[in-house]
């Protein structure tokens, strides 16, 4: 059965829950659930614990949509309460999931990173590949990760992203280049250690 509020704007979806359509919320959370979930995904770096903080973000959404301001982005609305549920779980956590895989990928893993496509996205929820990009990202500065992160898991504009961390737009643009100038050198690094080590592992006399 069609919805027919499924191609409305996120605007008529909240008009209708306020005025007594609640169950049109529904179409909210298919809109941005997957989103949600990756950033969340690449913030806790726990599947389980991103499933809960996303519930918990739709519910306090759906609790407080008659206080959002229509005029700013929805969007940059809910990924605020995102932001801080992710905070609050974190600071909950007894201990931070150690990542131990530590070995190099190719390139390809950065061009999947800045592809900004979908398809390559969901490429990334691969536990293997999954893990490195975090592990790639926590090397870079707190700013630089989570405009990446914003950006390219979260698929948030430039002007959401400076909207939502409080800065300028080229600020916003300037810190997810940087980042990702820093995670290309991060994996040429890892390929040239990569490259050495198994060069030690040659023996002298072939």
């Amino acid at each position: 059965m069609n919805d027919p509020f499924h191609n409305s704007s996120d605007g008529e979806i909240i008009e209708a829950v306020l005025s007594g359509q609640r169950e049109q919320f529904a179409v909210i959370v298919q809109r941005y659930r997957k989103a949600l979930l990756r950033l969340a995904n690449q913030q806790l770096g726990h599947p389980q614990l991103a499933e809960d903080v996303v519930q918990e973000t739709f519910l306090n959404a759906f609790r407080w949509l008659n206080t959002y301001d229509s005029r700013y982005s929805f969007r940059t609305w809910l990924w605020t309460i995102l932001k801080n549920a992710c905070h609050r779980a974190y600071e909950q956590s007894s201990r931070r999931i150690k990542l131990n895989n530590t070995g190099s990928r190719s390139q390809k893993l950065i061009e999947q990173i800045s592809s900004n496509e979908l398809s390559a996205l969901e490429q990334l929820t691969c536990k293997e590949d999954h893990e490195h990009v975090r592990l790639l990202l926590d090397q870079l500065s707190d700013l630089q990760a989570e405009a990446v992160k914003l950006r390219f898991f979260g698929q948030m504009k430039f002007k959401e992203i400076a909207d939502l961390v409080g800065c300028s737009l080229p600020a916003a643009k300037a810190r997810v280049r940087q980042g990702l100038i820093h995670l290309t050198e991060f994996i040429e690094r890892d390929q040239f250690q990569s490259q050495a080590e198994l060069a030690q592992e040659i023996p002298n006399d072939v």
